[in-house]
C-alpha cells in the first residue's frame, strides 16, 4: 500500500473512532470538557499504533474503548486532586 493511501485510511479509521471514543469518556466522566479531552488522548494513543489501517475494526474498537477507559480515569484522578 503507498504511504498516502495508508495515511488516508489511518485517518478515515481514527475518524470512525472519535465518535466511539466520546461517548466512552463521556459515560464515564458525565462532563463534556472532560470527555473530549479524554477521547483525545485516547486517539492520540491509539494513531500511534503500527499498521492501524490493517487492523480489523473489531480489534481496534476494542483496543480504543480500553485506552478511553485509561484516559477518562486518569483525567478523572487528576480532576479531582487539583479540586
Amino acid at each position: 500500500m503507498k504511504p498516502d493511501c495508508r495515511m488516508e485510511l489511518t485517518l478515515q479509521r481514527l475518524r470512525e473512532l472519535e465518535l466511539y471514543a466520546y461517548q466512552v469518556a463521556h459515560f464515564l466522566l458525565k462532563n463534556d470538557r472532560l470527555a473530549e479531552e479524554a477521547a483525545k488522548a485516547a486517539l492520540l494513543e491509539i494513531s500511534r499504533t503500527d499498521k492501524l489501517a490493517e487492523t480489523p475494526a473489531e480489534e481496534l474498537r476494542l483496543r480504543m474503548r480500553k485506552q478511553t477507559i485509561r484516559a477518562s480515569l486518569h483525567l478523572a484522578g487528576t480532576a479531582l486532586t487539583t479540586s
